[in-house]
């Protein structure tokens, strides 16, 4: 029998019972985040103390660290962050954010032309992976870090997410992948497929805009595909030619063009599955269906009623 259990550390309190805990980590957006529910008044465990029954709201404090670890023998290390804000609500109710948090109390100038991973290292970052992206004339005056990301995120089409260990990748679309690989078969370790869709290739139409930023400053655009179908736009850095950029939107068009799944799946806690990873999955009924896909999103829920893994799936790879 699989006995959930969780090891939850805000500040230098640990908490071995909560009422619920959501997760969310997506490479749509920046910032990670937990929500946890803890009662007004907990048994309490700091460390090299005794066990003791205090009001929660008194311990816990905008800022404090945050370590979250699910599972059920084993625990994975879900969340790690910081408190963004306390609610004062019954069950108390803690906001938390990864290393986006710290972000927001940080600002940087930058002038000049520099390449990605300049810009990411100047704002005091841990870079994990960035794209060859050149830019030129970036302006930042005194502007918070966080307001960085998000313009180059708005303006060059990035994918900016950090990683557990809260270093921070900078990539289009699909651009990083863990290598991590885990395995679903429908209707025996998912829950529930109903978000789930199965597409043939011939009824997936798709038009894919191609823009590449240049070394120069300059920006080119090539297109290919249905322009009935879904457009889908995917930014390319230091291209060499329009003929070039051509190749690659038709690379992408096959490569996003297919029969398989698009949607989500609901699973129990176990595996243990994050974005970049890959999930396989399986029917045993329709084998002609399974494949592999890019895990984009995950949404864990834990609490009293047990708990659930949510997973977003992209492209199958």
């Amino acid at each position: 029998m699989f006995v959930l259990a969780s090891d939850i550390t805000i500040g230098g309190y640990r908490f071995s019972a909560v009422n619920e805990v959501v997760v969310k980590r997506s490479i749509y957006e920046i910032g990670a985040t937990a929500t946890i529910k803890v009662p007004v008044t907990a048994l309490l465990k700091q460390k090299e103390q005794p066990p003791a029954r205090v009001n929660t709201a008194q311990v816990v404090n905008v800022g404090d660290e945050v370590v979250i670890r699910l599972g059920y023998k084993a625990l994975q290390t879900e969340f790690k962050g910081y408190v963004k804000r306390v609610n004062f609500t019954s069950p108390i109710e803690v906001e938390c954010e990864d290393n986006y948090y710290l972000t927001r109390s940080r600002n940087v100038t930058l002038s000049g032309t520099k390449k990605l991973e300049e810009v990411l290292q100047e704002c005091g970052l841990t870079v994990a992976f960035c794209e060859n992206l050149t830019m030129k004339n970036f302006i930042a005056k005194d502007m918070a870090i966080y307001k960085v990301l998000e313009k180059l995120k708005a303006d060059y089409g990035l994918c900016i997410f950090f990683d557990l260990d809260g270093k921070v990748c900078a990539c289009r679309p699909y651009g990083v992948a863990s290598g991590r690989k885990v395995k679903y078969t429908l209707r025996k370790n998912v829950i529930s497929d109903d978000d789930l869709k199965y597409y043939r290739k011939a009824d997936n139409k798709m038009y894919i805009k191609a823009v590449c930023f240049k070394a120069d400053g300059t920006k080119i655009e090539a297109t290919r595909g249905d322009t009935s179908g879904k457009a889908v736009t995917l930014s390319f850095y230091d291209v060499e030619s329009m003929q070039e950029l051509a190749v690659m939107a038709q690379q992408e068009l096959d490569r996003r063009s297919y029969d398989g799944y698009d949607g989500s799946i609901t699973t129990f806690l176990a595996p243990f599955v994050s974005p970049t990873d890959t999930a396989s999955i399986t029917d045993p009924v329709y084998s002609e269906k399974n494949g592999d896909y890019y895990v984009e999103a995950t949404e864990v829920t834990f609490g009293t009623g047990g708990a659930r893994r949510k997973v977003d799936i992209g492209i199958k790879v």
